[in-house]
Order: structure tokens, then C-alpha cells, then sequence
């Protein structure tokens, strides 16, 4: 196990690379892409249900609703 503040090395980096690489296979290039509507973002903000439920409610990748969310988060800290 690495160290805290450390980056990984090796056999654990390579577990970490291929569990991520699973988790987001599974709803990677599954949607086309389509314009992001208010209570899509709104739904990405609230968090009140899991990733993987919202990514099948609104067809967008994992990747794509936690890339949306950070967007968000940062437009709306930057607006404040």
C-alpha cells in the first residue's frame, strides 16, 4: 500500500488502471451525445441518486455526468 501523499507504484497502480477502466467501460460510448437540458444539471448537482442509476435515467456515461457535475461546481463557483 502506498503512502499517504505518495503516488502508487507498480502492481497496485496497475489494479487501480484496470478497476477504473471496468467501472467506466460499462457505460462508455453506450449514448450518443445530445445537449445537456436544466434538469439534467440540476439532477448531476442534487447527487441524491448513485452515478450509475442517473446514467441510465438520463443515458449519459458515468464519466460524462461526473465530468458535468466538476464543470458545474467550478462555473458556479467562479460566478459567486
Amino acid at each position: 500500500m502506498a503512502k499517504r501523499g505518495r503516488p502508487a507504484t507498480g502492481i497496485s497502480q496497475e489494479k487501480k488502471r484496470a478497476c477504473r477502466k471496468r467501472y467506466y467501460a460499462k457505460t462508455s460510448y453506450l449514448y450518443s451525445r445530445h445537449p445537456w437540458t436544466e434538469e439534467e444539471c440540476r439532477l448531476v448537482l442534487e447527487h441524491s441518486i448513485p452515478d450509475s442509476e442517473l446514467s441510465e435515467k438520463l443515458g449519459r456515461s458515468l464519466k460524462g455526468i461526473q465530468e458535468k457535475r466538476r464543470r458545474l461546481k467550478k462555473s458556479n463557483q467562479n460566478t459567486d
